[in-house]
């Protein structure tokens, strides 16, 4: 259970360590790149305190499995976002057994300010594609490294991770604002 990865982001978590809040615009954007969930399925993979899986259940209407390695991010986000509506779970979607989801396939499949960190990106999209329902979306929000920028900054995603992102998908759709984008990857 949420071994590997806890390690490094549990003593984070409870450092009190906090990461980029959701704003308007990635709001705006994901509600235009993945549309209204009218009650279906959505996983938020390393959801921390839990606002995107708040935002798309409350506001987008999508029935949200949330989940994350660490304990202190989940008690977190139980405390913040009561009343129900979003499961939120202690699990390592890297290594632990994907048959604990509640669903097998699901809509929407979102990775904010994760992918970034992920050792294996290419086991990590074979999990997600595994897991992504028919004409699902795969929806990423990350921090880019453009060169022009100087050197790259820890959080920032390399270009080369970005391309094996994008690869293999039948749509892909980007919105970026400096170097922060979010993709919308249709399977």
């Amino acid at each position: 259970m949420a071994q590997r990865a806890a390690t490094h982001w549990e003593p984070l978590w409870q450092e009190g360590r906090r990461y980029r809040p959701l704003d308007p615009w990635e709001e705006e954007t994901l509600a235009h790149q993945a549309g209204l969930g009218r009650g279906r399925p959505a996983l938020d993979v390393g959801c921390g305190e839990g606002a995107l899986a708040w935002h798309l259940h409350r506001s987008l209407g999508y029935q949200v499995t949330a989940l994350d390695c660490s304990p202190t991010a989940l008690a977190n986000a139980a405390a913040v976002h009561t009343g129900g509506g979003v499961d939120f779970r202690l699990m390592d979607f890297e290594t632990d057994d994907l048959d604990q989801l509640p669903y097998s396939g699901y809509a929407l499949i979102a990775c904010r300010l994760v992918y970034r960190w992920v050792p294996d990106k290419s086991a990590f999209l074979s999990r997600i594609r595994q897991l992504l329902a028919p004409g699902g979306v795969f929806w990423v929000a990350t921090s880019l490294h453009h060169p022009q920028g100087g050197e790259a900054k820890p959080w920032e995603l390399p270009e080369g991770d970005t391309k094996l992102l994008t690869t293999g998908w039948s749509e892909v759709h980007t919105r970026t604002v400096g170097n922060y984008c979010c993709y919308a990857l249709h399977l």
